[in-house]
């Protein structure tokens, strides 16, 4: 997480570990991390627990990363915390917003951790805010993410290019123009399907690569390739939040039957019951059932 040089030692373990971290090869990020776990320092190590997040594994956070800690991995384990308790993110953001502050933190990990608690919580704006001015690419990459949910494309892009000139065929830097070129429309998302067939060719697919492709066959409407590669991306992880999901949009958009559907939107309320998906399907259905009675009860005055 630290400041990343354009002539970075690709023989380096932290270079492999980030790298299988950032196409979603989670494990294989762990993996290389596990032999070098009893000497790496916080910053290799932040990557196999990110990784352990990804992966729902959280439980292996609480228990290495205690409280005592007086590492920068403390922001992994108040990441964890604001998953598992949403009830408690105000009082975790403040505790990392005040590490942030007074924390000189060469790894910038307590500002990474403080800006994905920022984004788990949607407040996107204070994530920018945080992550506003660094020329570190994850910091930066994080940002375009935000940018991006806040529909500023035009700053999304700004970003892309200022991270391009830093260091143009960095992991990051590709998968930002990915994620840019998705949400552009039609024009432009043949040339994030490259990107993501690049890495898949490059690495291995993973789920993030498959699904990236995937959405880019969605809005082209090639629906069979579509299922193709997501139907790949369910044997790497049979219940991955992303592929469960478009799977059910596939489903929609190929006239599958209710049934179908209704299976894949199971799978997520099991798999995934505090994800923003699901509550926000659940906020919105209770909204439609109160209009539903309020009209009732109208028709019946």
């Amino acid at each position: 997480m630290s400041k990343m040089s354009q002539e970075e030692d690709t023989n380096s373990t932290l270079f492999y570990a980030r790298n299988e971290y950032y196409i979603g090869n989670f494990m294989g990020s762990v993996n290389f991390v596990l032999p070098e776990q009893g000497t790496a320092g916080a910053e290799l190590l932040s990557y196999m627990y990110l990784s352990y997040l990804a992966m729902d594994s959280g439980r292996l956070i609480a228990s290495d990363i205690k409280e005592t800690n007086n590492t920068p991995l403390l922001a992994l384990r108040y990441i964890n915390e604001a998953f598992e308790q949403p009830n408690k993110v105000e009082d975790i953001l403040n505790k990392l917003t005040d590490k942030v502050a007074g924390e000189d933190d060469e790894t910038n990990i307590w500002r990474i951790a403080t800006a994905i608690v920022y984004c788990y919580d949607e407040q996107f704006e204070n994530a920018l805010k945080i992550l506003h001015g660094s020329t570190n690419l994850e910091s930066m990459a994080l940002s375009v993410q935000c940018l991006l949910r806040l529909n500023r494309m035009d700053l999304a892009k700004q970003l892309v290019a200022k991270m391009q000139e830093i260091s143009d065929d960095h992991t990051l830097t590709q998968l930002a123009q990915a994620w840019v070129a998705l949400s552009s429309g039609t024009e432009s998302m043949q040339d994030a399907f490259h990107i993501y067939q690049e890495f898949c060719e490059k690495y291995k697919p993973t789920p993030l690569l498959l699904n990236g492709q995937a959405v880019v066959h969605l809005g082209l409407e090639r629906y069979e390739e579509a299922e193709a590669v997501l139907r790949e991306a369910l044997t790497k992880k049979h219940n991955d939040y992303d592929t469960l999901i478009n799977m059910m949009v596939l489903a929609h958009l190929t006239g599958k039957s209710q049934e179908t559907i209704q299976r894949y939107w199971e799978q997520l309320r099991q798999f995934y019951p505090k994800s923003h998906f699901i509550k926000d399907f659940n906020k919105k259905s209770d909204e439609f059932d109160k209009l539903c009675l309020k009209y009732s009860i109208e028709g019946m005055a």
